[in-house]
């Protein structure tokens, strides 16, 4: 390793953003670092509530550009190309940058199951970017009739935006529209009681089985032929990869193939966390706790680097905490087998947010 090594960081993710926090540490062993990121962090933990006009933008949101004031040079654009024969990424507005370690932490967007047509118009839970358009729906709407929204797919995301949505007062229409045989297969069976209980007292619709052509800006299509007429429908089928994390020759249909050490598979000078890895030793949910523990990993695996020490490893927790918001006060939490549901929930939810967030705002 030279006395000076380039770092380029893609991306702001939650890794990422730890080795902002600590790019002192990074300096003095020898790394120069550049951080090419959009300006801010929207914390996908608000993402809901700031969705539906129920939470300021600003409540989740972690100022980048600031935080990399501390010795990094920040880029506020994005990467779309990196060439492994002459080390240097390509950026969305043409510029090209060298380096000689480079780590990616660049989330996940929201998958599109096989065989589904979805409209440009459609909402997408990830990027967070592309959700905040239904803030806008929702702010904008002045329709008689109310609005009338399709969120496909109760995972967490669909699940929550049903619920918040639910209590707008000009919301006219939520439908979930699921395509597994039950809401909340994920949940302890209890708790997806619980659950189908609220969003029915809240006037949710959920059809669960249904077989799903069709996502279009006005109009969901069952293969049956029926259909589902919609102001505005927001894709919520889960989570996959961006196309930088999946294309050749790095990538593949599970995003970027690391070891427990989060260096890739066949490139030793190649990093990645969060939501854009495959994670070799074993699939990893694409859930924001683990690109928060990854982080202190992935700096001890840079510092290890420089110093020519061995690499730590990540082993994933064997549960996790769970919090999802349902508005109206209340929240479900989950832990493994166990749940309570409640304004406690939402409480211990609000508070582990306001922690973490503090450590990049202070």
């Amino acid at each position: 390793m030279t006395a000076e090594t380039r770092l380029l960081l893609v991306g702001a993710g939650h890794a990422h953003l730890h080795l902002l926090r600590q790019a002192d540490q990074l300096r003095r062993a020898g790394y120069v670092v550049t951080l090419v990121a959009p300006p801010w962090f929207d914390y996908s933990g608000a993402a809901a509530g700031v969705a539906v006009g129920a939470r300021d933008p600003a409540v989740g949101r972690i100022d980048v550009a600031r935080l990399a004031q501390g010795g990094v040079e920040h880029r506020p654009t994005r990467v779309t190309r990196l060439d492994a024969d002459t080390r240097a990424a390509t950026c969305a507005d043409g510029e090209q940058i060298s380096w000689d370690v480079v780590s990616l932490n660049i989330g996940s967007v929201a998958a599109t199951p096989p065989g589904l047509s979805v409209h440009p118009d459609v909402v997408r839970v990830k990027p967070l970017d592309d959700l905040h358009r239904l803030r806008e729906h929702v702010a904008t709407h002045h329709g008689g009739a109310g609005l009338r929204v399709s969120v496909v797919g109760a995972g967490p995301s669909g699940i929550e935006l049903a619920a918040q949505l639910a209590l707008v007062p000009h919301v006219a229409r939520v439908t979930v529209l699921e395509s597994g045989a039950s809401l909340g297969a994920f949940l302890p069976t209890g708790a997806a009681s619980r659950l189908a209980r609220l969003l029915d007292h809240r006037g949710v619709v959920v059809r669960c089985g249904v077989d799903l052509v069709e996502v279009g800006a006005s109009r969901a299509v069952l293969r049956d032929g029926t259909e589902i007429v919609h102001d505005v429908a927001v894709l919520a089928t889960g989570l996959a990869p961006p196309p930088l994390a999946t294309a050749a020759p790095w990538g593949g249909p599970g995003g970027l193939p690391v070891e427990a050490t989060l260096q890739h598979r066949d490139h030793a000078d190649v990093y990645a966390a969060g939501d854009c890895v495959d994670f070799l030793p074993g699939r990893l949910a694409r859930i924001g706790v683990h690109g928060v523990r990854q982080g202190p990993v992935l700096l001890e695996a840079l510092l290890a680097r420089s110093a020519g020490g061995p690499a730590p490893v990540y082993t994933p927790p064997s549960t996790s905490l769970s919090i999802l918001d349902l508005g109206g006060g209340t929240a479900l939490a989950v832990r493994g087998g166990r749940w309570w549901f409640g304004r406690a929930s939402l409480l211990l939810k609000r508070a582990i947010d306001r922690r973490w967030l503090a450590r990049y705002r202070s």
